[in-house]
């Protein structure tokens, strides 16, 4: 994916996202990368969609043209659905409602990944999403089919929730800011890695080493990281 609005329905499942969205950050050129790198900074398991976008995934996957072809298709569709939520929720003036943001665009990531789940085989399929967990780290346990996997407590959830909380809080302070001129753009990748790598770390603490265990399980074999870029 090339442009910054290709890339728009992918990231925007992400709250932060949605709030950098309505105050148009980045749009660096009118390239992808720098919301690619904004969306690892923020942590957390990527869309499917957003993950597909990568050479190396696509070649650990050994997508067919065909399916490439198709992939682009059903991006380009959920991009088109994307932005006409956005503008929707926005008539009314002012900044959107986040929550409604964040319900509407969960809902065209589910409808994105159902049609992904059309495309792609059912090994590809399996594999996309041992990547998706390695590429996420301990923040994939914010999957509900990973805290099912790994047989979560009720307490260990709860712990989660507040540690999310605490997160986006931080990361709505770092967004703030640069609204506020406090800190520059080109600023805020570093700092949004440094706070999904806390958040990262104080995840890997919640977890039991049998649950450690099975998470690293559940990542299959390594997958080599080639493309950073993913463009």
């Amino acid at each position: 994916m090339k442009t910054i609005t290709k890339l728009v329905a992918v990231v925007a499942v992400s709250i932060l996202a949605v709030s950098a969205f309505a105050q148009g950050f980045p749009r660096g050129g009118g390239q992808g990368g720098g919301m690619m790198r904004m969306g690892r900074g923020m942590g957390g398991a990527q869309p499917a969609a957003m993950i597909l976008a990568r050479k190396d995934v696509k070649a650990d996957l050994a997508l067919t043209d065909d399916q490439t072809r198709q992939l682009e298709d059903a991006q380009k569709a959920s991009q088109d659905k994307m932005m006409s939520v956005f503008q929707e929720l926005r008539a009314a003036g002012g900044p959107p409602d986040r929550e409604a943001m964040q319900a509407a665009f969960q809902k065209l990531q589910k409808e994105s990944d159902a049609e992904i789940a059309k495309i792609l085989k059912p090994e590809q399929q399996t594999r996309l999403k041992e990547i998706t967990i390695q590429l996420a780290g301990n923040q994939a346990i914010t999957r509900e089919d990973v805290q099912k996997a790994l047989e979560m407590t009720a307490d260990q959830k709860t712990k989660m929730k507040a540690l999310q909380d605490k997160s986006r809080e931080a990361n709505q302070s770092v967004m703030e800011k640069m609204r506020n001129g406090e800190i520059q753009r080109d600023e805020i990748q570093a700092i949004m890695a440094k706070n999904g790598k806390v958040m990262n770390d104080e995840l890997g603490k919640l977890l039991t080493e049998a649950q450690r265990k099975k998470l690293a399980e559940m990542g299959g074999k390594k997958f080599e990281q080639k493309d950073e870029e993913g463009n």
